[in-house]
């Protein structure tokens, strides 16, 4: 018995997601170790971040005593120097794979032959659900 063939879009979205999970899971690795390694190039120094939380500290009484405060949404795009936002990066990178892997999917489904313009749309819409959620815009 022959194997069915697997159809382009879903290919390319199974091999987006597969790579960029992988390189986040790559990156939110080695952020923590190289953050607990050298503790002065972090936001927070995890030292006192785990001892706090551990203590039971709620999140507002974390942020205060161990960073000053919280610094707001998507603070870890200035932060891009430090550890804490490598890490931050890779979860980034880690949650936007299906918005990237629907775009990608949604651009092969309007070029197979037939095009199939009803999925490509669908693909479409939920990558921009996607991408609304993840700037913070949509919310349920």
């Amino acid at each position: 018995m022959e194997k069915p063939k697997i159809p382009l879009p879903q290919i390319v979205y199974g091999k987006i997601v597969y790579w960029l999970c992988i390189i986040a899971a790559f990156i939110c690795t080695i952020g923590p170790v190289l953050g607990m390694a050298f503790r002065d190039n972090n936001l927070l120094n995890p030292h006192y971040l785990f001892f706090t939380i551990w203590k039971g500290s709620k999140p507002e009484a974390v942020w205060e005593e161990v960073g000053g405060g919280f610094p707001g949404g998507h603070f870890w795009i200035h932060n891009l120097n430090t550890w804490d936002g490598l890490t931050q990066l890779g979860l980034v990178i880690g949650c936007s794979c299906a918005f990237l892997a629907l775009l990608g999917s949604s651009i092969a489904y309007f070029r197979q032959k037939p095009t199939a313009y009803g999925w490509a749309l669908v693909a479409l819409f939920v990558a921009v659900l996607v991408l609304l959620s993840a700037v913070g815009i949509y919310h349920v």
